[in-house]
């Protein structure tokens, strides 16, 4: 079951701004709408949602937490291959390649920038050296990719 909008939606659009998958519609002064289709259940909208008027996939009111409290996703540099797989999933494109300033052979990692980052943790599903996470995350992250 994916995440619910109640009708105690004001419809200020800050969940559709916010949804990774683009999965939230509607129309200003009215209740929005997730698909369930392409919900997948990161609760991002819900933390970002004025009024907590967001349901969890086990029908429970995700309340809302400040943008300064949410954490962003980091990289370990140690472990960064510099694939771009978290740079291609990346939504709101927050996620860019630098020279590693520890190494002295070319070599990129990744980099995440704060600012936009929504902590959605798309790039953590597709990371298969698990080099860049979101520590202690508040917000779920359904492997909705295929199990290899």
């Amino acid at each position: 079951m994916p995440h619910f909008i109640t009708d105690t939606c004001i419809g200020c659009g800050v969940c559709e701004i916010k949804c990774p998958t683009h999965t939230i519609t509607g129309d200003k002064s009215e209740k929005y709408v997730i698909h369930e289709d392409r919900c997948i259940d990161c609760s991002v909208c819900a933390r970002y949602c004025p009024v907590s008027c967001i349901q969890d996939n086990r029908g429970l009111l995700v309340e809302k937490v400040k943008p300064r409290d949410i954490p962003k996703a980091i990289v370990d540099r140690d472990l960064c291959t510099g694939c771009e797989f978290c740079i291609d999933i990346c939504p709101f494109d927050c996620i860019y390649l630098i020279e590693d300033p520890l190494k002295e052979t070319f070599h990129k990692i990744a980099e995440v920038d704060a600012g936009p980052c929504v902590s959605c943790r798309l790039c953590e599903t597709v990371c298969e050296k698990d080099a860049i996470f979101v520590p202690n995350p508040i917000t779920s992250a359904k492997r909705y990719l295929p199990a290899l």
